[in-house]
């Protein structure tokens, strides 16, 4: 483990003793220095406001593996708010029986 600690953990008064699954996820963590990151993770357990979850700090390395109570606010399953990629406008289709020259699908 690096050492950083988590600001926004939130450990709940009721814990479940089990291990629920290992839901993919992505979760919102405050770091004690102020940074703010997104990562993916894995939800292991669960309550109706609290979500425990895991990430290893270095891939590689299962011993970086670490376990954090948030708040399920911070927890998603999937996100919307990404930027979607630059596309370029598509051609209309020729309209029913117009056949198109070559000069005009240039």
């Amino acid at each position: 483990m690096n050492g950083r600690q988590v600001a926004n953990r939130d450990i709940p008064t009721e814990i479940p003793s089990r291990p629920m699954g290992a839901v993919p996820v992505i979760v919102r963590v405050v770091w004690v220095d102020g940074v703010e990151e997104w990562r993916p993770a894995r939800a292991v357990r669960w309550t109706a406001a609290h979500v425990m979850v895991a990430w290893r700090d270095d891939e590689s390395d299962p011993r970086s593996e670490r376990y954090e109570w948030l708040r399920a606010g911070d927890v998603a399953r999937s996100v919307t708010w990404f930027v979607p990629p630059e596309r370029t406008p598509r051609r209309p289709a020729p309209a029913r029986g117009q056949t198109v020259s070559s000069a005009s699908a240039e």
